[in-house]
Formats: structure tokens, C-alpha cells, sequence
């Protein structure tokens, strides 16, 4: 009994790590119903003082300052219509050792978080 929980432990902990490193690499592509500088302004303030804006591939991007080898975070913003764009947001400029790239769950969820509000803003009350 104990090397079967062991072994679905160990199954579990190499099941999460790949799909931490596969989302990280992965680009998430949204439609934001607001113009790209209103998409670009909530963008900003998703990232506090511990991520500094660096150059890069996107319109806006974004690495950790207290990390070693850290990747950058990319978005671009496209406009899609009247008052929609479209964002995207990846992953850039990552190291790997091994094939493992350095704070991959670190870019999972900062990619998710600036996603969320996103469309958290969209669903917002107006005066909120």
C-alpha cells in the first residue's frame, strides 16, 4: 500500500509539472470589449514593483526583477472591430535546463491573473 501512494504521489507531482511547463509556453489569446489603451492601462497595473518593463517581442513587456534567468512576460494588443482588441499574452525570452524552463508556474499564473482581469472588467458595475 505504501509504494502504490508513493508511486500515484510521485505520478501526480510529474503530472503537474508538465502541465505547469506546457501552459507556460502556451500563447492565451482573449477579446477584451475595450479599446487597446484602456486593455493596455489594466495590463499595467497588473504588474507591481517587483516586475520591471524590459524590451521584447510584444507592445508591452515585463520580467520579474528578483528572479535568476527569469522569462519575460509579452502582450500585444490588436484592435478587433468597434470597440473590441484582441490580446495576447505569452511567454518570451525563456531559459531552459534540461528542457525545464526556469519559473514556469511563476509565468502560468501571472498569464492567467492578467487574463482574469481582463475579462473581470467586462463584467464589472459601471462606477466600480
Amino acid at each position: 500500500m505504501g509504494a502504490f501512494l508513493t508511486f500515484l504521489v510521485v505520478a501526480a507531482v510529474i503530472s503537474w509539472q508538465i502541465y505547469v511547463q506546457t501552459s507556460a509556453r502556451r500563447q492565451l489569446d482573449i477579446t477584451a470589449r475595450m479599446s487597446e489603451q484602456e486593455a493596455a492601462e489594466i495590463v499595467r497595473s497588473s504588474f507591481n514593483a517587483t516586475w520591471g518593463a524590459v524590451d521584447g517581442p510584444g507592445d508591452l513587456n515585463y520580467r520579474p526583477r528578483l528572479r535568476r534567468e527569469a522569462p519575460t512576460v509579452s502582450i500585444t494588443f490588436s484592435p478587433n472591430g468597434l470597440r473590441d482588441c484582441e490580446v495576447s499574452i505569452w511567454t518570451s525570452a525563456w531559459r531552459t535546463r534540461y528542457g525545464i524552463m526556469a519559473h514556469a508556474q511563476l509565468m502560468w499564473r501571472k498569464r492567467r491573473r492578467v487574463a482574469l482581469r481582463l475579462t473581470e472588467s467586462l463584467t464589472a458595475p459601471a462606477g466600480s
